[in-house]
């Protein structure tokens, strides 16, 4: 018998991952800009503190319902409900992110929660245990985890050999900076909603250092601080004294006053991973000498579509996978820079009011 040659009737689109989102800032927009471009994920549902801005949202990204509060967006969403969702994408102030991604979790929905993950240690393990007991996914959305550059950074180190000393940089002019000067609070500046510069670029040098070399054993921070008491620029270095990595150093730069321009590298005896940016790196150099020759080989990659791109992909493909959480950015290491940036903090004297009473 032959086989037919009806062709086989295509097989149906999976349903798409359906999100709701919190917050309607320039994050939650880079965001609608990457599901636009993912066929695997649609937004259902926005809330934001300012009403007006979610309705704003959901005209212009065709979105179906704009919410006046959280608690209503969690509440018309759920699994039986005519239009659920999914997950919960937190993309509001960092001092929002544990309250509402424990209260999402408690409702049922998995949660991506942008970095940083949480303002202290108690409240990331209280988020972290919510999720285990809810048998929900949960990750930070530390975007660099699922960049390409990063994954070319991951494959090179170990042309190193051993390390001892990486120079990692996140320096951004703030576009807030002038505001605060002329006598606004922002909330990037604003103690009570989390804000300042190690806590919104700080997180990118310190995640990257985790994510290549696991938790430091000891931190040491110093910073400039502004008179709302958060801190404008600042150092963190991070000493691995133990283990594969001993004797390396990290040091972390973090700055939202200046407009940055010098590199990132990773340093052994002999070789060093030069790379233009530790958010996202893209212009990616190892230098070799030895016997008196110096070589230079160019590791850059290109980087396609939208900002959040390759970690929206990613979570999608956690998720319907029925994954807890991600192998490449794991709650341990969201965790760890937790405890870091907390650490820091106190060092640098940056004290939000949700702190733990020392």
């Amino acid at each position: 018998m032959f086989p037919s040659s009806t062709p086989p009737a295509p097989r149906p689109d999976p349903q798409p991952v359906r999100f709701g989102i919190i917050g309607s800032g320039f994050i939650a927009q880079w965001f609608a800009d990457a599901v636009a471009q993912e066929s695997a994920a649609q937004i259902v549902a926005v809330t934001s503190a300012r009403p007006e801005r979610a309705r704003a949202f959901a005209e212009q990204h065709d979105v179906a319902h704009a919410h006046t509060s959280v608690e209503d967006l969690l509440s018309a969403h759920g699994p039986h409900s005519d239009d659920p969702i999914d997950v919960v994408y937190i993309a509001s102030p960092n001092a929002f992110h544990g309250e509402q991604a424990i209260a999402a979790l408690q409702a049922g929905f998995h949660v991506l929660v942008e970095k940083p993950f949480a303002l202290n240690l108690m409240e990331a393990r209280a988020m972290v245990e919510t999720a285990r007991l809810a048998n929900r996914f949960l990750m930070e959305a530390w975007l660099s985890a699922f960049e390409p550059g990063v994954a070319r950074l991951r494959e090179a180190l170990p042309r190193l050999g051993r390390i001892h000393r990486a120079v990692l940089v996140k320096e951004q002019f703030s576009s807030r900076m002038s505001a605060y000067r002329e006598g606004s609070l922002p909330a990037t500046f604003d103690p009570a909603m989390g804000g300042g510069s190690l806590m919104d670029l700080g997180i990118y040098p310190v995640n990257l250092a985790i994510h290549l070399f696991g938790r430091p054993d000891r931190v040491t921070a110093s910073g400039q601080l502004l008179d709302s008491g958060v801190d404008s620029h600042g150092t963190v270095v991070l000493d691995y004294e133990h283990g594969e990595h001993s004797g390396l150093q990290v040091v972390c730069l973090h700055s939202k006053t200046s407009q940055g321009g010098v590199d990132s590298m990773i340093a052994s005896d002999h070789s060093a991973l030069v790379f233009d940016d530790c958010q996202w790196p893209r212009r990616i150099e190892l230098h070799e000498s030895g016997s008196g020759d110096q070589r230079t080989e160019n590791l850059s990659v290109r980087r396609r579509g939208a900002q959040l791109r390759y970690e929206l992909a990613e979570v999608c493909r956690l998720v319907r996978s029925g994954a807890h959480e991600s192998g490449l950015h794991p709650l341990y290491a969201s965790e760890a820079a937790v405890d870091v940036l907390s650490q820091a903090r106190a060092q640098t004297g940056v004290r939000f009011p949700s702190d733990p009473e020392r």
